[in-house]
This record gives C-alpha cells, sequence and structure tokens, in this order.
C-alpha cells in the first residue's frame, strides 16, 4: 500500500479516532505517524530520566546533529534537538583553537592521532527527570540497564530529589555514566559536560527566587562536569592540600570552574558565551596542571593536623618521663633519710670509742 499521506482528511478522523476504532484503521499513515512521535516522545523522555538509554556520541541518528562535518569535528549530541547549529559552531570553533595550539601535546602516547589533547564531549538535555533507580553508583559502562518501565516514575520525579545536594549527586552519575560510555579517551584523558537547558528547581539559588518573587521563574540552564581519572589526578597537582580532605568533601579546580560558570548562567550570561568560556578556562587550568604534574616536587600524604599532633604527643612524652624521673629521685632520698643507722656501724662506732676511752 502507498503511503500518501492525506493531512486534512487524518486531522479530521484523528478527532474520532477515541469514538470509532474502524476510521483509524481507514487512515494507516496517521497510525504510523501517532507510533513514530511515541516512540520518539518516550525515547527523549526516558533519555532524559536515565543516562543508560541517552545515545552514544557515535549514534547519527539519534544524536541530533544532521552536519555530518560537525559530527566529525565535535563530539556533541542533542537528542531533544534543545540547541542551535549557531551554538555547536561556538563549541567547533573554540575546540579547534584549543587544539591548535597543543599540535605537538600528547596525553596518552606521541603515536596517537592528531589531536591527541584532552578530549572534551558536550551531552545537551532539555530537562532531567530524576527517578529512583536511574542512575547509580552500581551502573558502568559494562552495567548500565535501560529500563522502560521507569517512564511510569516520571509523574514523581519531583518527589524524590529534594535537596540540591541529593540532585547534584544525580546529575554528576548522570554525566559519569554517559561519559564513560561514550569512550572518548585511549587513557582516561576525556571531560564530559552535560548541559540542561532547564535547571532543576533544586538548584535554583535562593538568591535567584528572591529576585523573582511575584513573578515566574525561568530556569536558567545547568552544566554537571565529568572527567576521567587521569585528569583528575593531574589536576591533584595544582591543589596539593586537597588530598588532606575526604575524597566526597574535595573540591578541585576544574569543580571551581563549573560552580562559577553556573553561577553566570543564573546572572543572564547567554549560553554561547558561557560554553566558550568554560573551555577558556578549562584550558589553561590543565595547561598549568600539566606543567605542575611533570615538575619534580615532594609529594607526601601526611596531612598537617597529624604532624601537630604526633609532635604534642612527643612533648608529652618527654614531659611524662621528665617528672618520672624528678618522681624517683624525691622518693629515693626521702627513703635514705627515714632510714635507721646500720647496727654494724653502730658496733664499730662504739668499740672504737671504748678503745679510744681506755687510751
Amino acid at each position: 500500500m502507498q503511503l500518501s499521506l492525506n493531512v486534512d482528511e487524518c486531522v479530521q478522523r484523528s478527532a474520532l479516532l477515541m469514538q470509532n476504532y474502524s476510521s483509524a484503521l481507514q487512515c494507516p499513515e496517521l497510525l504510523i505517524l501517532l507510533l513514530v512521535m511515541t516512540t520518539l516522545i518516550s525515547g527523549e523522555r526516558l533519555s532524559s530520566i536515565t543516562p543508560c538509554a541517552y545515545p552514544l556520541v557515535s549514534d547519527t541518528v539519534h544524536c541530533g546533529i544532521d552536519d555530518p562535518i560537525l559530527r566529525q569535528s565535535v563530539r556533541v549530541c542533542d537528542p531533544d534537538k534543545a540547541i542551535s547549529m549557531s551554538e555547536v559552531e561556538v563549541i567547533k570553533d573554540k575546540l579547534e583553537e584549543i587544539y591548535s595550539h597543543k599540535t605537538d601535546f600528547c596525553i596518552c602516547r606521541h603515536d596517537q592521532p592528531r589531536p591527541c589533547w584532552y578530549r572534551f564531549g558536550f551531552a545537551f538535555l532539555r530537562q532531567m527527570l530524576p527517578v529512583d533507580s536511574g542512575v547509580s553508583h552500581l551502573y558502568s559502562r559494562e552495567f548500565c540497564p535501560t529500563n522502560e518501565t521507569l517512564l511510569r516514575y516520571t509523574k514523581n520525579h519531583g518527589a524524590l530529589l529534594t535537596t540540591k545536594e541529593s540532585m547534584q549527586h544525580y546529575g554528576d552519575h548522570f554525566a559519569r555514566l554517559i561519559r564513560e560510555r561514550w569512550l572518548m579517551g585511549e587513557c582516561d584523558e576525556d571531560v564530559l559536560f552535560l548541559i540542561l537547558l532547564r535547571r532543576p528547581d533544586q538548584l535554583i539559588s535562593r538568591n535567584a527566587m528572591a529576585h523573582a518573587f511575584g513573578s515566574s521563574i525561568i530556569p536558567a540552564p545547568y552544566i554537571f562536569a565529568s572527567y576521567g581519572p587521569l585528569v583528575l589526578e593531574k589536576i591533584e597537582a595544582l591543589d596539593p592540600e586537597e588530598e588532606d580532605f575526604p575524597l566526597k568533601f574535595r573540591v578541585d579546580s576544574l569543580r571551581r570552574i563549573v560552580e562559577a560558570e553556573n553561577e553566570n548562567l543564573e546572572n543572564g550570561y547567554p549560553l554561547k558565551a558561557i560554553t566558550e568560556r568554560l573551555l577558556e578556562r578549562f584550558e589553561e587550568t590543565l595547561s598549568r596542571a600539566e606543567e605542575a604534574y611533570a615538575a619534580p616536587r615532594v609529594r607526601h600524604h601526611i596531612p598537617d593536623w597529624a604532624i601537630v599532633v604526633f609532635a604534642a604527643c612527643a612533648f608529652l612524652c618527654v614531659l611524662m618521663a621528665f617528672g618520672l624521673c624528678l618522681m624517683r629521685t624525691s622518693v629515693r632520698r626521702g627513703s635514705q633519710r627515714g632510714k635507721p643507722a646500720d647496727t654494724a656501724r653502730r658496733w664499730k662506732a662504739g668499740f672504737v670509742g671504748g678503745m679510744w676511752y681506755e687510751l
């Protein structure tokens, strides 16, 4: 059957679809169109819930980048069609500028295909809908289940994560799993930015809420960042004092950059300017990290507070030893003063005295 869609006729029949099922059977084009639209909407919503359903950067059909030249030069995925091509062009031009300065700087090995500096990727979403078991610290590239039953829980996604920390944690794992599934780097030198066009309510600052009191708030975009273990290892060379803190309390230089740019987004800066500035600051920070990592340095893992405690304990031990010595000396002298004279000495003294008396 040739599928020639008569739009006017199908629209009229679609109004009677719930009343007369036979009318829908007479317009198979409409059924196919509705089926395709339902599939696309479901896929879009599922990719907003779990990163396991987010398209791979190599998926030219669902990644939303139609230009083949852009797909070859920049790792960008936009399944929701949430951004314009001009914004992708800004990312492309900035990455080309960065890589032109880093032609001879290879991170993994010198025989890598150029460009061989850090690999950057951008994943865009219109919004993120957190649900239970949507992400987990147990999920990885090898185990990342896609469960379509998660769609039924999207109505209650607002009540799942009520704090800023829980939403940030969800987004961090979301970005991490996308980065691991994309396999951009060869030795964990990859950096991925997950950009939400609609900032979650939990991540809207109180200042923005107070400023928009009495009027509707237009949520600004929000950026999550994830980078490989090699990137984190080299960044720690810039922040050696951060090693003294537990891992969950560490705030490295790259995370500070992302937090600052998220604040700029909330203050009204355009997304194009922020993405360009984000790449500039990451290039500068990673370049300084390379220099600090290659420079000879004495690295220790003993916190300063541990050294202070050890010195205090040693000082107290010395005082205690000195006190014990004084106590033993005083006890010995006291015992000698209260001790009676020796009988042998008394006999000798009497004998000598008696002899002297006879003479």
